[in-house]
């Protein structure tokens, strides 16, 4: 009778993630957007350094830390909108992908996040002479199924 000593199982390993290609889009997209001050005596903290990269800056009367300096934090994103950003422009860069995608059977998500004030209302819905991105997209949708409609007699 020959005796069997038991093997440990080896786990086996799976291939590596493929690195996306310029063709395949990132899973998540972080925008920021920097709305325009709304009072002239108004204190900006945040900073556009480049088009993804912000830096906040703390406001005038802020305490300092324990070392006596104030800390100055830079935040990236996919792509950062500046205050002249127009509705539209927004629209294009970050709705339109979706949008296109969901035409195509894609799944998506979009939404806005930000303290009491920051401009989240205004950029999903806009003003009365110049749309945000809901009214832009579902015009885009809407617009964009006829061909997938079926004929009325």
């Amino acid at each position: 009778m020959t005796k069997c000593s038991p093997r440990k199982a080896k786990t086996p390993r799976r291939p590596g993630q493929k690195k996306n290609t310029n063709t395949e889009k990132d899973p998540v997209g972080v925008y920021c957007r920097i709305r325009p001050l709304g009072a002239e005596d108004e204190e900006c903290c945040v900073e556009m350094i480049t088009n993804t990269t912000i830096q906040l800056h703390p406001p005038d009367g802020l305490k300092a830390n324990r070392n006596g300096e104030y800390k100055e934090t830079q935040y990236s994103f996919k792509k950062v909108f500046g205050p002249k950003t127009s509705q539209k422009e927004l629209f294009e860069d970050v709705s339109k992908p979706l949008i296109e995608d969901l035409i195509q059977c894609k799944n998506g998500l979009l939404f806005t996040y930000g303290v009491t004030g920051s401009g989240k209302t205004f950029t999903m819905t806009g003003s009365p002479g110049q749309g945000g991105l809901l009214p832009h997209s579902l015009d885009m949708l809407f617009n964009s199924i006829s061909p997938y409609q079926a004929n009325r007699y």
